[in-house]
């Protein structure tokens, strides 16, 4: 077979390409997206071919790199191939072939199988037996083996319309045997230069992502990024954090290694032996774990939707890879440096340079190079008071963590608020408006005045209907009236001071949120001193 960069278009037998995957010469990539057809397109694909319509080319990459591979394609065992090659692997087909396959090599254990696809001789359609079997039903994985086809036939011998049933039969066997598909051949490429056309010619318009390509050039027989992705999102779904983005996993593995956390960085970890990526797999998933258990036992996070910024996350990981047990006052700078990195945006414009950067000055840290972490911008305090509550961006979660740092009491009756109820899934009707909209729509108060921080506490939903759009005089007069002497100390831990309260039963919006920006603001630079 001539190994070319050119596409070669050959016409091959589907008998001959399923064969070719059972043999291992045709590979499945992990790339690939995962199978998504629905029972009904197979059918269709199946009558497609029993008929004789066309179902399309498909593009195989003859190449020398080794690449992760799935082990199975429909119901059947790939066997693995001494390491001859090249060797194709399927860049576009894959549900179709994949159809081919699990129906022709069903294994006819699990009679719910979606591959359990019966060729129904009487009607000629295809069809998925949900009763007991009968002998006109012919099963796709009867069709390609001798015996197997002669015995099947034999099930219907004393039938009435045997004649019928075994010309239809053989029409059957000949539209698979006989049916072409134009397979095109690509060579003499490498993997990221394969990227581009698998993103073009794929279907889903799926773009491969930077994970895609490395699982696929880092495995092995002893390492498969898949396991370490899974091993992280296992070890972390008690604590909510399951949902850490895979590119994100994978720039720790990077990192674990002694690489960088940027593209490039990743790019190299190719060029790792396995005995590398596995130390540096298993030294990430615990990194993983300390990490995640700093956040949410001295942090207020309770899990992955409120952290601001991932690259914190990403940072904190290498820390805790290093340094696993961190003295109180190392515990104490690293709080100081969320706290500060979240105030002051500082990853909200990351580059690769001030990743590197960071990246840098962490590991510094954590080996006692350094004594604190720092480089950050200043914090605009006046803009993150008056900013717009919006919880889909990193300025109003950490809000958000402020407020539940912060242990507010609910301004109804008193009780703790379950901040870690609150922070558990992203909900912006845990939060309240203090002074109500309805009320300042009225007075014509614009709405991103309406919805800044200042104006907003985290309030259960039954509470929230309870005050519901009550005007500000009346309904914190009746708190002033219903919590007596506890009222302050309620008040006090909603950033509420007696001055603000003031000012509230005045309905004076502009006096009561300078002054409850300033409260917030007194505790914002208290938390990045570090001596909370």
């Amino acid at each position: 077979m001539k190994y070319t960069r050119d596409p070669k278009p050959e016409i091959l037998r589907i008998e001959e390409l399923v064969n070719n995957v059972k043999v291992g010469d045709i590979k499945l990539p992990k790339f690939q997206r995962p199978f998504v057809w629905k029972k009904s397109d197979i059918l269709t694909l199946w009558d497609s071919v029993y008929n004789g319509y066309p179902i399309g080319s498909i593009l195989l990459w003859l190449t020398r790199e080794k690449l992760a591979s799935e082990r199975r394609i429909g119901d059947l065992e790939i066997n693995q191939r001494p390491d001859e090659y090249p060797i194709n692997y399927l860049l576009d087909g894959q549900q179709r072939l994949s159809s081919l396959c699990g129906g022709l090599f069903w294994d006819g254990r699990d009679k719910k199988s979606i591959w359990n696809i019966v060729f129904d001789l009487e009607r000629e359609e295809f069809l998925y037996p949900e009763e007991e079997h009968r002998p006109q039903w012919f099963p796709l994985n009867k069709l390609l083996g001798t015996f197997d086809f002669i015995n099947q036939c034999r099930l219907f011998e004393n039938h009435p319309e045997k004649i019928a049933f075994e010309a239809n039969a053989q029409k059957l066997l000949k539209s698979i045997k006989d049916y072409k598909i134009a397979a095109v051949r690509i060579g003499d490429m490498s993997l990221t230069e394969v990227g581009p056309i698998f993103e073009r010619i794929n279907s889903t318009g799926r773009q491969l992502t930077i994970v895609d390509l490395m699982r696929a050039a880092t495995w092995s027989g002893e390492f498969d990024l898949n396991d370490t992705i899974d091993a992280v999102r296992t070890a972390l779904e008690a604590k909510n954090f399951e949902e850490v983005p895979e590119a994100h996993i994978l720039r720790n593995i990077a990192a674990s290694a002694g690489l960088g956390i940027n593209k490039e960085n990743i790019d190299k970890l190719r060029d790792c032996s396995s005995k590398t990526l596995q130390e540096s797999a298993s030294a990430c998933v615990i990194g993983y774990q300390l990490a995640v258990d700093f956040l949410t036992s001295e942090l207020p996070l309770t899990s992955y939707d409120y952290l601001p910024y991932a690259l914190q996350l990403t940072l904190l990981v290498e820390y805790f890879r290093i340094n696993s047990n961190p003295s109180l006052q190392k515990r104490i700078a690293l709080k100081k440096w969320f706290w500060e990195s979240s105030f002051s945006r500082h990853f909200s414009t990351s580059n690769t340079g001030q990743n590197a950067d960071d990246l840098r000055q962490m590991r510094e840290f954590a080996e006692g190079k350094i004594t604190e972490l720092n480089s950050f911008r200043q914090i605009n305090y006046q803009n993150f008071v008056r900013e717009a509550f919006r919880l889909n961006k990193a300025t109003s979660k950490t809000f958000a963590l402020l407020l539940a740092h912060r242990k507010p009491k609910s301004l109804l009756d008193g009780s703790p608020v379950n901040t870690a109820r609150v922070l558990s899934i992203v909900n912006r009707h845990e939060f309240h408006h203090l002074f109500p909209k309805a009320f300042l729509k009225i007075s014509r108060v614009a709405d991103d005045e309406i919805d800044m921080h200042a104006n907003i506490c985290i309030l259960s939903m039954n509470n929230n209907r309870a005050i519901s759009d009550a005007r500000p005089a009346v309904y914190f007069d009746q708190l002033r009236l219903l919590l007596g002497d506890s009222l302050q100390g309620i008040l006090d831990s909603n950033f509420i001071t007696t001055e603000a309260l003031q000012a509230s039963i005045q309905e004076n919006y502009a006096e009561f949120t300078r002054l409850r920006s300033g409260a917030i603001i007194d505790y914002i630079k208290h938390l990045c001193t570090g001596l909370h």
